[in-house]
């Protein structure tokens, strides 16, 4: 008979319950993972401005629910990574934040956005 620590459980547990959050948030393409997020003060005097992008997070599209709140905030992460790809862009520049608190308050708006400045920064 096998015995699981508790440690073991909350990993399983964790493992089931990320594993279909993450279905679930707008998908992001494989190659907009290597597009820096930055936040707070930067030197990006060595990098080309490209243009503003802006990620929200979607509703889901079979209930038109907000899904949970690491899912919007996954949304709108992918979706500004893709829309700075589109622009050429390998680095934004995070410069304001709606709703990315934790917490939901009744009544008010759940969508999750970013705003920045895209920008194409030398890597040498």
């Amino acid at each position: 008979m096998r015995v699981f620590s508790k440690s073991q459980k909350l990993i399983s547990a964790l493992f089931f319950v990320l594993i279909p959050v993450s279905c679930f948030a707008a998908p992001a393409k494989s190659e907009t993972q290597s597009i820096m997020l930055l936040l707070g003060e930067h030197n990006l005097a060595h990098c080309q401005f490209v243009g503003d992008v802006v990620g929200n997070s979607e509703l889901d599209k079979e209930t038109g629910e907000h899904p949970s709140y690491t899912t919007r905030v996954t949304d709108a992460r992918n979706n500004i990574r893709n829309e700075a790809y589109q622009l050429g862009a390998n680095t934004i520049h995070i410069i304001r934040t709606s709703n990315a608190a934790r917490y939901d308050f009744p009544g008010l708006d759940k969508q999750v956005t970013f705003n920045g400045k895209a920008y194409f920064c030398d890597e040498s």
